[in-house]
């Protein structure tokens, strides 16, 4: 006779997670989880829960009490930018710093950053390099890419462009979506590496998969210019709007071109406006000529 799978029990509610922590006893790993797991439904609004930063917050803090790195992370996330609280970089600086000495990778990157802009502390550049390079040790690609650019400028290290090469591959390789943009930009520039195409699209489409909006923006104008695909109107303007969705002030500049031409949709001088107008809006330089040629061929 087939086994029945044992029943999932029921997740846990706010007012048991309240209950297990006051009691007073020392917590199994799994229901300081569920209370993490409780904290973040919360946090995102799920679980059919209404979204709740305040008590996110202090079902984080119960789960951090209790010895949870993530949940430590979690509140400084909260201190950071203020959600259930008002923003509080100290108290940021000092959760970071908590989760960061219990191993949590995220959070010595966090941590750098904030010894990067002196926000909640004194800016340091040898303790950003420090988280850092922990932060990178334990695998995080974010960080890989942050120490790449360090390497690249010389901040808080010695200029090195070899080094910066290798942690920005690194970092596409590990995943991270800014990594693998600015090694498309490495390729196509030919910074420290041969200039080559195909390795610049490679890297651009795979950040560009990962809703990068710089990245879409690059793989939209391979697609418009056909310079190394083929050329193919209709799919770089379905990379355009992904970007221009993001409010990408060249993506929208790109599909007003688009419009402006009739090239891969109906042409559309009043669609053109639009999108020129909304380059122009969000920060798109010397497009107050393309605005008055538009108007002016709508007048006409």
């Amino acid at each position: 006779m087939k086994k029945k799978a044992p029943k999932k029990s029921a997740p846990l509610t706010y007012e048991e997670a309240v209950a297990l922590h006051e009691s007073g006893k020392k917590l199994s790993n799994e229901q300081i989880l569920e209370i993490y797991r409780l904290a973040y439904a919360y946090d995102l609004g799920e679980r059919h829960l209404q979204c709740d930063h305040v008590k996110a917050l202090e079902l984080y803090r119960m789960a951090a009490a209790h010895g949870d790195h993530y949940a430590e992370f979690a509140v400084g996330l909260c201190y950071y930018y203020g959600r259930g609280c008002d923003v509080d970089y100290t108290n940021a600086v000092e959760w970071y710093q908590r989760a960061a000495d219990h191993g949590n990778r995220e959070a010595m990157h966090n941590l750098a950053n904030c010894y990067y802009y002196g926000e909640g502390c004194e800016k340091d550049l040898a303790k950003h390099i420090y988280w850092l390079k922990r932060a990178v040790k334990k695998g995080d690609s974010l960080a890989m890419w942050t120490l790449s650019t360090r390497y690249r400028y010389g901040e808080g290290v010695r200029k090195n462009l070899p080094a910066a090469i290798r942690w920005i591959i690194k970092s596409a390789e590990g995943g991270c979506a800014w990594g693998q943009y600015d090694l498309s930009c490495y390729y196509r520039k030919g910074i420290g590496v041969e200039q080559n195409d195909e390795l610049e699209f490679f890297w651009a489409m795979k950040a560009a998969e990962q809703g990068d909006e710089y990245a879409q923006n690059s793989v939209g104008v391979a697609y418009a210019e056909g310079s190394f695909v083929t050329k193919d109107s209709k799919i770089a303007l379905q990379w355009f709007r992904r970007a221009a969705k993001k409010q990408n002030e060249e993506a929208a500049y790109n599909l007003a071109i688009h419009y402006e031409e009739g090239d891969g949709v109906e042409q559309n001088y009043k669609e053109a406006l639009r999108w020129y107008r909304l380059a122009d809006k969000w920060g798109k330089e010397g497009v107050e000529e393309d605005i008055n040629r538009m108007k002016a061929l709508i007048r006409a």
